[in-house]
């Protein structure tokens, strides 16, 4: 139990991180530039209703440059749906989660810290995805020409349960 609560603090650590970003998007200027909270600032959101346990975060898609995924990227719009699929079989992290179209096409993964924080919840019934959607794009043609993928965006809405009621000692 005690490791799930750990997950679960750095899940919501992610949540005001992904808060910070956003607000930071409406209080620095052009010339702002601190590492890893540089691009489309003003895209990432982050809630959590403790009432509720229901999280809302807008966050990025990682790993847009392998697998066609900028080519995919060009056949989807926003506000539709996507599927955040578990994959515990990734060789690269037993954790990840991959962005997929209803279709299926590859659209990326979540971050690692992300899946790091989430798959552990996830996977004992703790927290489960109940609904994803993209909420921003930036297709290759509108980047700049030395861009090498597109952005995206999904927006997760994730109910977390009570992990001791789930999960008693």
């Amino acid at each position: 139990m005690a490791d799930l609560l750990v997950c679960k603090e750095k899940l919501l650590a992610l949540v005001a991180l992904y808060r910070k970003k956003y607000e930071l998007s409406k209080e620095v200027g052009a010339d702002y530039y601190e590492p890893g909270m540089m691009e489309n600032l003003e895209q990432y959101r982050g809630s959590y209703d403790e009432g509720t346990g229901q999280i809302e975060i807008c966050c990025e898609s990682k790993g847009m440059r392998y697998e066609n995924r900028t080519v995919n990227l060009e056949r989807v719009s926003v506000g539709e749906p996507v599927l955040i699929i578990r994959e515990a079989s990734n060789t690269f992290n037993p954790n990840n989660f991959t962005i997929t179209t209803i279709h299926h096409a590859s659209l990326g993964n979540l971050s690692a810290d992300l899946c790091n924080a989430l798959a552990p919840l996830y996977d004992v019934g703790c927290a489960e995805i109940i609904s994803s959607h993209i909420s921003y794009i930036e297709k290759i043609a509108q980047r700049s020409r030395y861009a090498k993928q597109g952005v995206l965006f999904v927006k997760l809405v994730i109910q977390l349960r009570e992990i001791c009621k789930t999960h008693p000692e």
